[in-house]
């Protein structure tokens, strides 16, 4: 039997420096038997996406993402549209698009997932010519990114303290909204585009989002104070933020959102600036994973 060629991607600063370590925890517990395999290293932004689309190019059966959602959003940028598998190895601080599949943190596990081969296709999403997998939105989640990418700490504290500080003088989004069914105009907290379910740290925004049924999961939280905010969290965690009466909560394969002032979006937790309008639209069927049978 032929050996199946894969491309492992890390980013050696993912996960407190882990991803230096990923080489050892492949050699240990991939199955050489069934892949011939190469590891590539990350040295800027961006450098995922042209590792793989190179190894595309070069008829790689698959390509891993060892790292966070970031090194996860920048490989499968590059494969979408093409025959080739995005595999998943969980070493970053959120891994929410990991969560969402089942594999966590748990490297292990996730080695063994790619060992079994299975493979499943999924809906994609984009925003104003951005690529997204999993999560997309705006307002003070996306502040928050934004704001994060600066601070060179990682890790759920410094996101929590970077939270409280945005959610202190975050003020409230006057929302334009369109979709194929309807149009209509509110003030909100906080607008969530969802592919996948989970942010990161097991908080789960959209959960009973399904990454291959052609729709988004929208989420639109009401304007409220901070205190508000912060008592909404425990839904995220036991997955039921899309029955609370502050979440405006509906699914669609497209929708257009009119900013009325300068504001913040992200893509899988990358911040960027915004005026104007943000286009939404789903990308059905168009990536190819390595997954748990099941498990979408």
């Amino acid at each position: 039997m032929n050996k199946k060629k894969i491309l492992f991607i890390t980013n050696p600063f993912s996960g407190y420096k882990l991803g230096k370590d990923v080489a050892s925890f492949i050699s240990q517990n991939l199955d050489t038997e069934r892949y011939e395999y190469t590891l590539e290293f990350t040295k800027y932004p961006g450098h995922a996406t042209e590792l793989a689309h190179q190894a595309v190019k070069d008829n790689y059966q698959a390509v891993i993402a060892a790292g966070g959602d970031g090194t996860v959003n920048e490989v499968a940028n590059a494969l979408q549209g093409t025959q080739t598998a995005l595999g998943i190895i969980p070493i970053g601080s959120g891994n929410g698009f990991a969560y969402h599949l089942g594999i966590k943190i748990d490297i292990e596990k996730a080695i063994q997932i790619i060992n079994h081969g299975h493979i499943e296709k999924i809906d994609t999403g984009s925003v104003n010519g951005h690529f997204f997998v999993n999560i997309a939105g705006l307002g003070l989640d996306a502040s928050v990114a934004f704001k994060t990418k600066k601070n060179k700490k990682r890790g759920f504290l410094p996101y929590l303290l970077q939270s409280i500080s945005e959610g202190l003088k975050f003020k409230k989004l006057k929302l334009k909204i369109k979709t194929p069914e309807k149009s209509w105009s509110g003030n909100y907290t906080m607008a969530t585009i969802a592919n996948g379910s989970i942010y990161g740290y097991n908080f789960a925004i959209a959960p009973t989002a399904i990454v291959n049924d052609g729709l988004f999961d929208v989420l639109l939280i009401k304007n409220m104070s901070l205190w508000k905010y912060i008592f909404l969290l425990p839904s995220f965690l036991n997955k039921s933020i899309h029955k609370s009466k502050f979440v405006e909560y509906f699914k669609t394969n497209e929708i257009y959102i009119e900013l009325q002032n300068d504001d913040f979006y992200h893509v899988d937790g990358e911040g960027f600036e915004v005026n104007g309008t943000l286009h939404f639209k789903i990308q059905p069927m168009n990536l190819y994973i390595i997954t748990q049978a099941q498990n979408l």
